[in-house]
């Protein structure tokens, strides 16, 4: 193993939390590398100065406050970006289903004018038809306010 992973080791055996199998190992290693030794030495030392240290009674509230703040917090933000999520889940499928009803409004809107727009050929044709079939006239009209309208023949 090399330092790096040692170093992990000893901060788990300054904390109380390595394996009795491991502690050997860390001895072993500790009479033969000056580095983590000096690195168990520190460690040590900050570990007892701040065993003999005597904080405040209300730290450890503060401390424990503190942390139920922050879990707060978090529930908090998660349950916003739930909701931004749900909303926007909602919007999406509203969205989705008013475009497949206009969609069909508009294919409605689409036959009824191209029914139109036929009938409305259909009655173009026929107005050429009788306009055609009528024969020519001639149109007269007098000074007292007369007009005559007779067919050539």
């Amino acid at each position: 193993m090399n330092c790096d992973k040692n170093k992990e080791l000893i901060q788990l055996y300054v904390d109380g939390e390595l394996d009795r199998e491991k502690e050997a190992y860390i001895f072993t290693h500790l009479s033969g590398c000056n580095e983590c030794r000096l690195f168990f030495r520190t460690l040590n030392t900050i570990s007892l100065n701040i065993r003999k240290e005597e904080f405040p009674n209300e730290l450890e509230t503060r401390i424990f406050n503190s942390l139920i703040e922050k879990e707060t917090k978090l529930k908090n933000k998660f349950f916003t970006k739930a909701f931004v999520r749900a909303v926007s889940y909602a919007a999406a499928l509203f969205l989705l289903v008013a475009s497949i009803f206009l969609y069909g409004q508009v294919n409605d809107y689409k036959l009824i004018t191209v029914g139109m727009n036929q009938q409305i050929k259909s009655q173009a044709q026929t107005i050429d038809l009788l306009y055609n079939t009528l024969p020519p006239t001639v149109v007269q009209a007098k000074f007292n306010h007369e007009i005559i309208v007779r067919a050539k023949m």
